[in-house]
């Protein structure tokens, strides 16, 4: 194979997009030397370019410059160093900001009129939506590990409200990030006008979740509609990320060209992760050449489905997703602690009492990127849940695909419930290995956007979908299936302990049932996953993890943040201490709470020394923020929020 011939790089900083006529998103571009006219790439962020987002794109976009391609990084509206106010979070305005930036770069004289966009997370979410807007010159996209729904995919799985990851680890550090100037601050002070208008009109992300706990109209807006993207879309997630269901299942309904590649990952770039990495810019380039170069390179002939069998640890080709020669395989749940292919005849039931501090070896959910957070032993959960478990398996029993669980319950007594089932792996010595989860809100057990009371006394039936996975329980293993009204600090528990009673055999056969996919022997041929070329160098991050638990009291907490200090591109630099915490105790669940703190000190040439110190406070009936921002020891911003 020829030696790739690699480009110089030339660099722009701080080019102006104009978005109508009330704001610019300022965006860098890293190109190939030379006139061009060259394929153009956008990445599109709320992270701001001249500093958080700009160390972890740097390598990517130094790739596609040196390999032929002009590339743009965007701050959102109201964000880094664009202007205007910036859109609530997830909102489809930052859909249409994207699509005239795809516009914008068709136009200018560096770039040949073929445009693509692909990015981590948030960058995954704007290249959907953008996508959504059909503009005309967006020929493809990647988003790796994004959401084209993020109620059902994160703010709300089940119906049950985010905890922890959504208000402390993300929203605690977006009431900061939200608040930064400028970074590469201009000496004509275009900088401080715009943060200005930014500390004068913006609200913090988190302040209106609470007040939709349905999928309404203020979520429902918010959704990329997957039947209407046609355009070529390949989609790049993680068994063990937080977006593990929204990206298989985003998949079949896409109506364009597709391909879909899911790794054993947690929220990270897939070269980046602590194991099982990959190449993943040379799997991009390939689809980039393909849709914006007219290069043959065979991609679209492929098996598009790429995933990672889990405990099996092997990567495989399919033809499809969700897998057709899977078969459905139904085990009912039975009193004493059973799980069968058979249902008992008569019906029974039991009680079971939830626990609020059930979840906390469900591991981290982490969306800041901190390479911890896998879950340990689910032990501890087990023995606090209602646990049903098989026989030894007698073969190998690989799951692969979304399953569900219809539970028969009573509440016995309670205002509501969360139910909540995990799918386990339990291994000989008795170890618990988390496959997957699944949520359910009583009042939303009909529909998500029509709560129902759910009546103390009444038997309901409870359809719990399952989110996808691909994971093989080895011969010998058992499969357990633990049913809990908790997951902390996942979800936030009801602010009752609930009381349920529930129900096996007969006319009220509980059961999971899970997507077993056969051995065959001929294997799908596909291209190999490539490992990188070298290691990624040592981050400066230290993470945090940590859960205490408070024996007397019968309290937990569970606590995430990092530490990181880097510095500007531009000069000066920028040191990051940030903490949240989620605590409950097993007598109070509506004392529940999650608090947060974030500190950013920043030596930032032209505006000088300045802090930004935010602080919030969640409980399960309001919240109250806080941001306080010095300038030289000078304090120019102190604001409250509350409700």
């Amino acid at each position: 194979m020829a030696e790739e011939k690699l480009h110089d790089i030339a660099i722009e900083r701080n080019l102006l997009i104009p978005v109508g006529n009330e704001a610019e998103l300022s965006a860098d571009l890293y190109r190939p030397s030379g006139d061009g006219p060259f394929p153009t790439l956008i990445s599109f962020y709320p992270y701001h370019k001249d500093d958080f987002i700009s160390t972890m794109t740097e390598a990517p976009r130094r790739y596609f410059a040196a390999r032929g391609y002009a590339h743009l990084l965007i701050d959102f509206r109201g964000l880094g160093g664009s202007s205007g106010v910036a859109w609530e979070a997830m909102d489809r305005g930052e859909g249409r900001d994207g699509a005239q930036a795809v516009e914008w770069a068709a136009r200018q004289g560096w770039s040949d009129g073929n445009v693509g966009m692909w990015g981590l997370s948030y960058g995954g979410i704007s290249s959907l939506k953008t996508a959504y807007e059909n503009p005309p010159h967006l020929k493809a996209i990647a988003p790796i590990q994004g959401s084209a729904d993020i109620y059902h995919d994160y703010i709300y799985p089940g119906g049950c409200r985010t905890m922890l990851g959504g208000y402390g680890a993300w929203g605690s550090f977006m009431l900061a990030m939200n608040l930064m100037p400028p970074t590469n601050a201009d000496a004509a002070g275009r900088w401080y006008k715009v943060w200005r208008d930014r500390l004068e009109h913006g609200r913090p992300y988190i302040l209106e979740w609470d007040a939709h706990p349905a999928f309404d109209d203020y979520w429902q807006s918010r959704v990329a509609i997957a039947e209407k993207i046609k355009i070529p879309t390949f989609i790049i997630g993680g068994w063990r990320d937080i977006f593990p269901e929204g990206m298989p299942a985003l998949y079949p309904r896409l109506a364009g060209p597709k391909k879909l590649l899911m790794g054993p990952w947690m929220h990270t770039l897939p070269d980046l992760s602590p194991f099982e990495p990959i190449d993943y810019l040379a799997e991009l380039k390939r689809w980039f050449d393909y849709w914006l170069r007219g290069v043959k390179n065979g991609i679209v002939d492929e098996a598009p489905v790429t995933i990672f069998v889990q405990r099996a640890n092997q990567w495989r080709h399919e033809r499809e997703w969700p897998i057709t020669r899977s078969t459905p395989r139904k085990l009912f749940l039975a009193p004493g602690g059973g799980l069968s292919e058979r249902s008992q005849r008569e019906e029974q039931g039991e009680n079971y009492t939830a626990n609020p501090t059930v979840g906390t070896t469900a591991g981290l959910w982490d969306p800041m990127g901190l390479g911890v957070g896998l879950p340990p032993d689910q032990g501890p959960d087990d023995l606090l849940s209602a646990t049903y478990t098989t026989e030894p398996l007698g073969e190998d029993t690989e799951i692969s695909g979304p399953g569900e669980a219809t539970v028969f319950a009573e509440l016995k007594s309670g205002d509501d419930l969360n139910l909540v089932v995990k799918l386990c792996d339990l291994d000989p010595s008795g170890a618990s290995a988390l496959i997957t989860t699944g949520w359910l809100k009583g009042n939303l057990r009909n529909s998500h956007s029509k709560p129902a009371p759910l009546p103390v006394g009444e038997v309901a039936e409870f359809k719990i979908p399952l989110w996808s996975t691909s994971y093989s329980v080895p011969k010998g293993h058992r499969i357990r299936v633990s049913v809990s009204c908790s997951d902390f600090p996942r979800v936030w528990p009801t602010t009752t302990n609930p009381e349920v009673r529930l129900y096996f055999g007969g006319g009220r056969a509980s059961s999971v049932t899970i997507p077993v996919v056969p051995n065959v022997s001929a294997k799908i041929q596909g291209p190999p996953m490539r490992r990188p070329l070298s290691p990624p160098p040592p981050s400066p991050m230290t993470p945090v993890w940590r859960i205490e638990r408070d024996q007397v009291a019968g309290a937990v907490s569970v606590t995430t943040g990092e530490k990181t200090a880097f510095a500007l591109q531009q000069g000066g630099n920028v040191a990051v201490n940030h903490v949240a915490t989620a605590r409950v105790t097993a007598s109070r669940p509506d004392d529940a709470t999650v608090e947060g703190e974030t500190s950013f000190t920043m030596q930032v040439p032209v505006i000088g020394s300045v802090a930004v110190v935010t602080t919030s406070w969640v409980s399960q009936h309001g919240m109250t923020l806080t941001g306080r921002i010095t300038v030289d020891g000078r304090v120019i911003f102190d604001k409250r929020w509350e409700k």
